[in-house]
């Protein structure tokens, strides 16, 4: 029982240790959410979001810099959300400039995250559609919309349990997203062509 204060004193000391990283990931957690929101709402204004883009990529950069091999960022903790919706906001970034899509690889992020952003993304692309066929530009909604079918297909080959990748919802969520938008692209031609 000599050691039992000693040890105590190592746990407490870890677990105060492990309480600080859980609070910093939450404060940089809070701040990427906020800065991703402003750069998806820049983009679907048509608005500049260089800026909001630089400070996401220096939070997201620091984030996982300080947090590298622990579970915040490993798949259990609180940056996991604001590293997915990074992830988000970057694609969309690319798919509204026509680039490549950033691999998990490209954004410094682990592949859960960017499959989950990747994910959530094809409602910000339905967004893009629905904006394109008010302005009744259906070339560019038709754009987004073959965009959307690619992303989704790779986005349902992943069969994952949810304990290793919480994705089945999303795939649910993805699938719904698809009709619906193909639905609207659909009316929207069938509208085009009665005016005509």
């Amino acid at each position: 029982m000599n050691n039992l204060a000693e040890a105590a004193d190592e746990a407490a000391r870890t677990l105060r240790d492990a309480e600080l990283r859980r609070e910093q990931a939450i404060r940089y957690s809070r701040e990427m959410i906020r800065e991703t929101k402003r750069m998806i709402h820049a983009i679907h204004a048509g608005e500049d979001h260089s800026a909001s883009k630089q400070e996401l990529c220096r939070l997201a950069s620091e984030l996982t810099a300080h947090f590298k091999d622990d579970r915040v960022t490993a798949g259990a903790g609180p940056a996991d959300d604001a590293l997915a919706e990074y992830a988000e906001a970057m694609i969309l970034d690319s798919v509204v400039n026509k680039k490549s899509i950033p691999s998990f690889g490209d954004l410094g992020i682990t592949p859960g995250q960017w499959v989950l952003g990747l994910a959530d993304c094809l409602g910000e692309m339905r967004r893009v559609v629905l904006t394109s066929l008010i302005s009744e530009n259906i070339e560019i909604a038709a754009s987004v919309f073959s965009d959307m079918e690619e992303m989704y297909l790779v986005i349902m080959a992943f069969d994952v349990p949810d304990a290793v990748l919480p994705v089945r919802r999303k795939q649910d969520i993805a699938r719904g997203i698809m009709e619906r938008t193909r639905t609207d692209i659909t009316n929207a031609v069938m509208m085009s062509k009665i005016r005509k």
